[in-house]
């Protein structure tokens, strides 16, 4: 006794659904495709691979900074950097900053700071947005001293 969906003639039937299933897989993984290689790339600075290449360089440059006592901090709207070499004394520095607003490009500004007295330096950044930002310190002296540090503030 032959049934209906074993019957010989049904062997087209399935062969039908295998391939029309594969081309189901095949044309959901061609949209995962194009849409992959049509959105962003993940890179997220320019000349990425410049920077890998030079990052020994910028530990190197890191390791030889000044010892220094350092304190930032970011209160009321205003930026304050105290800056007091290893023995206490304070230095006398052109103090500037580069805020950078990591989640969203053409806000980067920079700032200097006044000097207040006893290694203290102080600005009030105009910040256009209110969130997280980046304050990249950097103090010069003596024509040939400086010292780096960066400082995450939250603008309310």
């Amino acid at each position: 006794m032959s049934n209906g969906i074993l019957a010989p003639e049904k062997g087209t039937w399935v062969l039908l659904s295998f391939i029309a299933f594969f081309a189901v897989i095949i044309a959901v993984n061609a949209v995962y495709i194009i849409t992959a290689v049509n959105s962003h790339s993940g890179v997220i600075t320019d000349k990425p691979y410049e920077k890998g290449l030079a990052y020994d360089e910028t530990l190197e440059s890191a390791k030889s900074q000044p010892e220094l006592n350092q304190k930032a901090n970011f209160k009321n709207g205003v930026l304050r950097w105290e800056l007091k070499a290893a023995d206490g004394v304070p230095i006398d520095a052109k103090v500037t900053a580069h805020l950078v607003r990591p989640v969203k490009k053409g806000y980067d500004f920079d700032i200097t700071f006044d000097h207040k007295g006893n290694g203290i330096y102080e600005a009030k950044p105009d910040l256009p947005l209110k969130g997280k930002w980046e304050a990249q310190l950097k103090a010069q002296w003596d024509k040939t001293s400086q010292y780096k540090t960066r400082l995450t503030i939250i603008a309310e």
